[in-house]
């Protein structure tokens, strides 16, 4: 086997090792697992430490994320393809999550933006140890924020919010409700995530004398409720509903 092919191999080990126990292998576990004598580990990586280390930046590498990103098709729907960017972005952050919580590690590992890595599309081996060329002019992560923009810039007359903002709330929606700890254990499905940023949780009428109603926005951005988009709450229509009376001078 190539060495560059056994170190990533390796690395693949580990990182599988890594979530599946809950902690740093040994490096007896990685050899058995990959089926190789523990002194091969040593051959191509000086320590574990090292091992561990440059699993970890592959963890970390953007890029293939944004690879995943790239190939959703812009002729979907928009909802299609924001549900498709959310279970992307879903499972970076489970793997992520696991990963972090298996090694100890407080916060992701302070490295550069990955350009190198990007024109790839996967990890390159010291690629965020070193200034690269236009690093200095790029912030960490903006070649993958403008691939993901480019799934929704076209299509601004239909929010209400700048295309960019729903990006966001998305990203931050999925990563609270991806996170176990933090949505005590009830964690959200992409669907969920997706149609919570973009028809909230209860119907609302349109704009007095504009703006489209919620099913035909619903059906705009591709969603199919047979015209009845109350059952994203799971309610009874809106046309069947009242507003809840409000005492004025509560107890």
């Amino acid at each position: 086997m190539h060495p560059d092919d056994r170190r990533e191999a390796l690395i693949g080990v580990f990182l599988d090792l890594a979530h599946r126990e809950g902690r740093p292998p040994t490096t007896s576990e990685i050899a058995r697992e990959a089926g190789v004598a523990e002194g091969t580990i040593f051959r191509v990586f000086a320590t574990k430490d090292a091992l561990q280390d440059e699993a970890v930046q592959t963890a970390f590498c953007p890029a293939p994320v944004r690879r995943s990103i790239a190939a959703i098709g812009t002729d979907l729907p928009v909802r299609d393809r924001l549900v498709a960017f959310t279970t992307i972005l879903q499972r970076r952050f489970t793997e992520v999550f696991g990963l972090m919580g298996a090694l100890g590690l407080t916060e992701p590992p302070n490295r550069g933006p990955h350009l190198a890595c990007y024109a790839a599309g996967r990890h390159l081996r010291g690629a965020g140890d070193a200034p690269q060329p236009g690093a200095e002019e790029c912030e960490p992560h903006q070649p993958l924020l403008d691939t993901i923009h480019q799934l929704v810039l076209g299509e601004s007359d239909l929010f209400v919010v700048p295309a960019r903002d729903v990006v966001h709330r998305i990203r931050l929606l999925c990563f609270s409700g991806s996170h176990p700890g933090i949505a005590d254990g009830l964690t959200l499905t992409p669907e969920e995530i997706v149609d919570t940023v973009l028809y909230g949780v209860v119907p609302r009428p349109p704009a007095a004398g504009s703006g489209l109603g919620i099913a035909e926005l619903y059906a705009a951005l591709g969603g199919e409720l047979g015209g009845d988009p109350s059952a994203l709450v799971g309610e009874e229509p809106a046309h069947a509903r009242q507003a809840p009376a409000v005492d004025p001078h509560p107890t």
